[in-house]
């Protein structure tokens, strides 16, 4: 068999991101791949290995259509266990990841419709179109994801969280606190006028 048959058959058994995760987990697997997946600058070099994973089991449509998200784990590797001692006592979590399901199409979608408003009753075709660095559409150049979720407890390495609006298996590329000094204050909070509309057709508050 060779490599591409075997990466075919991967692939029939639905296991090759499994694989891609395994080998990123393993140092000496973990050192060949970095010489191809790197991004290289003129002060350093920068590859970004995952950390974690989501798991909570569920299909892709029920997050998709989950207003508040879902509940599930956050499996932190092995080796980064040292990087969550003290966070247990924090309510709320800034969570990093890449959105790998992602295609090289949707990579090049720069306007967008802001389709989160869909689960709170919307229609699609109601949403005005709009440059996607206006939204939080997973569709962007860099599918990088940035979610808040509440923290409800650690149980050594894995993070039993809820909010989660991550599909099942998402790698994780790194966590934060969510701290008084990164929130913002409803007096200084502003929106646009489409979007202070449609806050408003779903039931939301004065922005």
């Amino acid at each position: 068999m060779n490599i591409r048959e075997f990466i075919n058959t991967i692939k029939g058994y639905g296991l090759l991101n499994a694989l891609i995760m395994e080998l990123l987990r393993d140092n000496d697997a973990y050192n060949e791949l970095s010489r191809y997946f790197v991004i290289t600058n003129t002060n350093n070099d920068l590859f970004l290995r995952p950390i974690g994973i989501v798991k909570h089991g569920l299909n892709d449509d029920v997050v998709k259509s989950s207003p508040m998200g879902v509940d599930g784990l956050i499996e932190i590797f092995d080796e980064f266990i040292d990087g969550l001692r003290n966070i247990d006592g924090f309510s709320h979590l800034i969570i990093i990841s890449l959105l790998n399901k992602v295609t090289k199409e949707q990579q090049k979608v720069l306007v967008v419709r802001p389709r989160r408003l869909v689960r709170f009753g919307i229609a699609a075709n109601e949403l005005p179109k709009i440059g996607v660095f206006a939204t939080d559409s997973p569709h962007r150049p860099n599918p990088i994801g940035l979610s808040i979720v509440k923290l409800v407890n650690r149980d050594g390495r894995f993070l039993r969280v809820s909010g989660l609006d991550l599909f099942d298996g998402t790698p994780i590329l790194d966590i934060k606190p969510y701290t008084p000094d990164r929130s913002v204050g409803i007096n200084d909070l502003r929106t646009p006028n489409w979007y202070s509309a449609l806050w408003k057709r779903i039931g939301g508050g004065v922005i």
